[in-house]
């Protein structure tokens, strides 16, 4: 899991908690969320849930051609 900082943001309304924060512009590699403002606070939450659910996927298999 690739999570990107983009910008800063002094005040912005957080996508996860949706209060006025301190926040940060957000994505994750796999789609999860893109360029989405989270606060401080957020980012951990939404890092803790994108990793338990990568721990519940089934591996996935490759088939040789």
């Amino acid at each position: 899991m690739n999570v990107s900082l983009t910008a800063w943001h002094s005040e912005q309304a957080c996508t996860w908690c949706e209060k006025q924060k301190e926040c940060v512009s957000v994505s994750f590699d796999d789609g999860f969320l893109k360029n989405a403002p989270l606060c401080w606070g957020c980012l951990q939450k939404a890092v803790r849930v994108r990793s338990r659910q990568a721990e519940c996927r089934p591996p996935v298999s490759k088939s040789s051609s």
